[in-house]
């Protein structure tokens, strides 16, 4: 698993991009439910491992072939509902009170922990951590919010920043640079070597929560700040081009090519969008009603979850829009969905995970029992 990496939106540069792969000869839609585990965090699936744990503590690595539990270990705490990060044969998670927790990816043995004083949000490249700890959010500005950087097999501190930026989206990784999202919309691009800040752009809005976790294509940063998409030069954050959309942007975009993707939430006229990169100029939009979130991209077709009362996942053609197939995932919806190999992946608020083909939407026939897990290490 040495060099392999995976995260929200398909990796450090946080573009939604996942690489194309033949679906396995063996492979069967499956769900898997934890039993007295409910509440389950988004997925991630690094070389054929589906990595996730439930809110109330407790971590589980599945194949992503057949769903069968390869290790489960138990942290004791109430989780964040942040994915796992996978990096170089760790996998790292985050409980809501600022504990950090390193696994070894193969048998969930803990390799080290640590504690923060708030929410984290993590990334990992090349052997390194880095985290937002947003301690503002939580002690009321007495701590500022901090971005830290720490050896990924040790745990050892390398450096540690104040931003004074609370934000509770995820930072981007590119090109030696770090990018991360305020609360209010204010974007920063910090060194990933030393933690200094190279950059900002303030934002205009006033409104709390309305930024969401930044992307990197092509030498281009595209954050959003409620309903309107920004695409900044990463060398000095200059703003390219400004748009607004219908609808608040809240989950990372995706960049295809010259193509950027989003989903939008609003009661009505929303769904996905397909934009120029070079200006924002709108390629198509779906009109679903209800939301939709990130959108996960693997060669010409995107995978969304979208929905008002009950919840989908929907595969499109990147080109036109037009929905391939739609698949009812239950009250509640599911979360961004995760693609490796043409198995896309959902956890749902009903506490399953769901592993579909991604080509067809097949999914596992409701006759079938369901792979249980009742516990942990």
């Amino acid at each position: 698993m040495a060099g392999s990496r995976t995260m929200l939106q398909g990796g450090p540069t946080r573009n939604g991009v996942y690489p194309e792969g033949a679906l396995p000869p063996d492979f069967r839609p499956w769900q898997f439910r934890t039993g007295r585990h409910r509440d389950l965090q988004s997925p991630s699936v690094c070389d054929g491992t589906v990595y996730v744990c439930s809110q109330d503590g407790v971590c589980y690595a599945l194949s992503a072939v057949t769903g069968t539990v390869r290790w489960s270990t138990t942290i004791g705490k109430r989780m964040d509902f942040a994915p796992p990060v996978v990096s170089d044969g760790v996998v790292c998670v985050t409980d809501d009170e600022g504990g950090l927790y390193a696994l070894d990816a193969e048998d969930g043995r803990e390799r080290w922990r640590d504690h923060h004083r708030g929410r984290i949000r993590l990334v990992a490249d090349d052997g390194v951590l880095y985290g937002v700890d947003s301690a503002w959010m939580y002690h009321r500005g007495a701590n500022p919010s901090s971005l830290f950087a720490s050896d990924l097999a040790s745990g050892e501190p390398l450096w540690r920043s104040r931003v004074f930026d609370c934000s509770s989206t995820h930072p981007a990784l590119a090109d030696g640079r770090i990018f991360h999202t305020s609360d209010v919309g204010d974007l920063s691009a910090f060194d990933a070597a030393t933690g200094d800040r190279l950059w900002r752009v303030k934002s205009d809005s006033t409104w709390v929560g309305m930024s969401n976790t930044p992307c990197v294509a092509g030498g281009v940063v595209y954050a959003a700040v409620q309903s309107t998409l920004f695409a900044h030069a990463a060398e000095d954050g200059e703003v390219l081009w400004a748009r607004a959309y219908d609808g608040l942007v809240r989950e990372s975009v995706s960049v295809l090519g010259d193509t950027v993707y989003f989903g939008t939430r609003r009661s009505r006229r929303t769904g996905c969008y397909a934009v120029d990169a070079a200006d924002g100029e709108i390629r198509w939009h779906s009109t679903d009603p209800g939301d939709a979130s990130a959108v996960a991209l693997s060669g010409t077709s995107g995978w969304t979850v979208s929905g008002r009362d009950v919840h989908y996942l929907c595969a499109v053609d990147l080109a036109t829009g037009a929905r391939r197939w739609k698949r009812h995932l239950g009250p509640g919806g599911g979360t961004v969905p995760v693609l490796w190999n043409g198995i896309a992946v959902v956890s749902t608020h009903v506490g399953r995970v769901s592993a579909l083909d991604a080509r067809t939407g097949r999914m596992p026939s409701r006759f079938a029992p369901f792979v249980r897990a009742t516990g942990g290490r």
